[in-house]
């Protein structure tokens, strides 16, 4: 495909370097747009081409255009959007690392200003759910909260990993905004009426995520993939050596900005059809009218400051390949079919070498055919392996061929990557080739297999592919109960009103068994099994009871979150209350709670000891400007008392650096904990427990966290 550039419509230099990721364009007046960024640690430009900012904002000396913002606190995250209610002006929301800021740029009067001790590392604004009240939605270290035009709090939920992107868009066409969450965790969220409804596993922490219609979306990856799902399915996705800065719906097309400076855009398959390339590493991608012609634009800026504007649409006349085929259809088709082709080919050509080989070796007298036979059939075994703690693939064929290397294409399963190759030397052909794989997490998993077939001494290999299915909890080895009784004192219990059968299949769905378990005894149905997990050795148990009770045992809470999580969605449960008792996580709630109102008081105390030290330093320095005049000892004693009591500040300030780090990573810890424990639930009996363990959080009730872990909201 020919791959077209383009050339900007404007451009403009802001003399000011731009920090990655922290750039916005907001209307403060309503009617004209104006680039905003952070320009180093504490400092926010504004770039103003339709006129002055006025207020805190004082116009910079390297660039008429540009105002600057300075800060006693460092930018992490910038948004806008029109949070005064019947205001269309545009409120910047400055986030830095535990407090948000509201300002009304154009009154230049602060809306609000809160404190957030997890931390603010993204901010966006939108409307969610069925409020028609415009929020900023704040992404913390581990939690997400959103608050109104007056900083009250709307809603507040926990996610197990540090959030980097969010979205607000209808996800599923209901006329609703849902929540989109990217986090480092790998996990993208869909949340709506403060419930998690949907979680789609990564292969790398999510930096941006961006609204393409109703019910796509695009997302960029940490490790260089960029892709796009649809209702849930993806639809593509490519990888790069670069990262993702910003993506962008450019009409028919996706637009990309790329951290080298590279902009392109791809059709809906995932194709470079333009591109261009800025003079230095790219800072940020928007989406504007910034020329207020009444037609947006996309503008790009990098980190030196240079800003240019592309428009989004290409050009037909630049672009006739299109021209030749009636529809985007006909293309993918016609190209699919030349792959096809091409393929037939090139399997052709090793047909005719194979069977060259065969005449010569039938000159010569030798017996071995190198032919491959016509039945020849590509056979992968799957097993669980408790002493290796991994599950093998067993890869051979169906006659005397062999497979002389094998390819594995399979997401978050590798550490190095998504592929793992295996060619042994050919002293240790064997007639099987064994391959472990070690996944991670808890998720369904599609292995690729490739694999080259022939004869030992073949010099030609025909290609074999097999998709194998890995179920979600694949890494748990069904053993014997009778043998081994393990104590397990971590349990949750619940019951639901279901059919035997149905847990029978749920159970031969989302397990690697050697063999469908069946009902064995018409007259006892209850279902008592035992589970090894081949990551810790650690055990599993469940029981159904003919009467509908169900208790599954382990010690993992994040498991057992796992399990109820997948039956409920096969059994389409709306709602489920159940009864945990998990002493391992009562113990770590009880510590990270200590630990986090400890840190927290001691900052609280550093804080007003350095306020007071503050004081003193501004009294000192006037008494010693005084002494210089007439006592000169004086002076150096009042300069000395200035410099300790300085060295003192700067402690006290490492100090609260060092408790304000712990103090996230505890609030990070027991965060997760209040996740498992919603994760128990489902339906509003999830909702509850977050909503309660919010109050006991800011009420500091541990007594009542602990009731909550076990019993929920009851």
């Amino acid at each position: 495909m020919q791959i077209s550039t383009a050339q900007p419509v404007f451009k403009l230099e802001l003399n000011h370097k731009v920090t990655p990721g922290v750039v916005i364009i907001a209307k403060y007046d309503g009617t004209h747009p104006c680039l905003t960024a952070s320009a180093g640690y504490d400092k926010i430009i504004i770039h103003h081409p339709h006129g002055l900012v006025g207020g805190r904002a004082q116009r910079s000396e390297a660039h008429a255009e540009v105002s600057e913002l300075n800060l006693s606190q460092a930018v992490k995250a910038l948004a806008a959007g029109p949070l005064k209610d019947d205001c269309t002006r545009d409120m910047l929301l400055i986030g830095s690392p535990t407090q948000i800021l509201a300002y009304d740029v154009h009154e230049n009067t602060d809306l609000f200003f809160k404190e957030l001790p997890d931390g603010v590392n993204v901010i966006n604004t939108g409307r969610v759910g069925k409020s028609s009240e415009m929020l900023a939605v704040v992404g913390g270290n581990s939690s997400v909260i959103g608050l109104n035009g007056k900083g009250e709090e709307i809603f507040w939920n926990v996610v197990s990993g540090r959030v980097v992107a969010v979205s607000v868009f209808d996800f599923d066409k209901d006329g609703e905004n849902e929540l989109l969450i990217g986090c480092e965790d790998s996990f993208i969220r869909v949340m709506k009426n403060n419930q998690f409804i949907v979680e789609l596993p990564e292969t790398g922490s999510v930096l941006c995520l961006s609204p393409i219609s109703d019910v796509r979306f695009a997302y960029g990856l940490a490790n260089g993939t960029i892709g796009v799902y649809e209702e849930g399915i993806r639809l593509w996705r490519v990888k790069s050596k670069q990262n993702a800065v910003s993506l962008h719906s450019s009409g028919e097309w996706l637009a990309c900005c790329w951290t080298n400076g590279r902009v392109d855009w791809r059709d809906g398959t995932g194709r470079v059809v333009r591109r261009v390339q800025l003079r230095s590493n790219s800072a940020g991608m928007l989406l504007a009218d910034y020329r207020s012609l009444g037609v947006p634009d996309l503008v790009c800026v990098s980190n030196r400051g240079e800003v240019l504007g592309y428009p989004p649409h290409q050009e037909r006349s630049g672009f006739n390949i299109t021209k030749k085929y009636a529809s985007e259809e006909d293309r993918l088709a016609i190209t699919e079919l030349m792959n096809k082709k091409q393929a037939l080919l090139v399997e052709l050509q090793h047909y005719e070498a194979n069977a060259a080989v065969d005449n010569s070796n039938a000159d010569l007298g030798h017996s071995q055919p190198s032919a491959m036979p016509t039945n020849t059939r590509l056979q992968v075994a799957v097993t669980t392996d408790c002493h290796e703690g991994c599950i093998q693939l067993a890869i051979s064929t169906n006659n005397e061929t062999i497979v002389r290397a094998a390819l594995i294409l399979a997401e978050g399963v590798f550490e190095t990557g998504e592929t793992l190759a295996r060619h042994p030397s050919h002293g240790q052909l064997r007639s099987i080739l064994f391959i472990p794989l070690r996944p991670p997490r808890d998720v369904p998993i599609d292995v690729h297999i490739k694999a080259l077939i022939g004869y030992p001494d073949s010099e030609q290999f025909h290609i074999f592919e097999l998709t194998k299915h890995l179920p979600r909890f694949a890494m748990y080895k069904l053993i014997d109960a009778t043998i081994q009784k393990p104590k397990i004192e971590g349990n949750v219990t619940f019951h639901i009103t279901e059919r035997v059968q149905r847990i029978y299949i749920w159970i031969n769905q989302n397990f690697l068994l050697e063999q469908d378990i069946e009902i064995v005894n018409e007259e006892s149905k209850d279902i008592n099994l035992n589970f090894k997990s081949l990551r810790d050795k650690s055990n599993l148990q469940m029981n159904f009871s003919v009467d509908g009770q169900v208790k599954l045992k382990t010690n993992d809470i994040r498991l057992a979150g796992d399990l109820i999580q997948s039956l409920a969605t096969f059994l389409n449960l709306t709602n489920l209350q159940t009864c945990a008792h998990f002493p391992v996580a009562e113990e770590k709630l009880w510590a990270e709670m200590f630990n986090a109102t400890e840190h927290g008081e001691t900052r609280s105390r550093l804080a007003a000891e350095s306020a007071e030290k503050a004081q003193m330093i501004t009294a000192l320095l006037p008494a010693a400007i005084d002494a210089a005049s007439y006592d000169i000892k004086e002076m150096l004693n009042r300069y000395k008392e200035v410099m300790l009591l300085n060295d003192e500040l700067l402690i006290g300030c490492h100090v609260r650096r060092s408790s304000q780090e712990q103090t996230v990573t505890s609030l990070k810890n027991l965060h997760g904990i209040l996740q498992q424990a919603a994760r128990l639930r489902v339906g509003k009996y999830g909702k509850a427990v977050v909503t309660a363990c919010r109050k006991a959080v800011q009420d500091n009730n541990t007594d009542a966290l602990i009731k909550i872990l076990r019993v929920g909201d009851s």
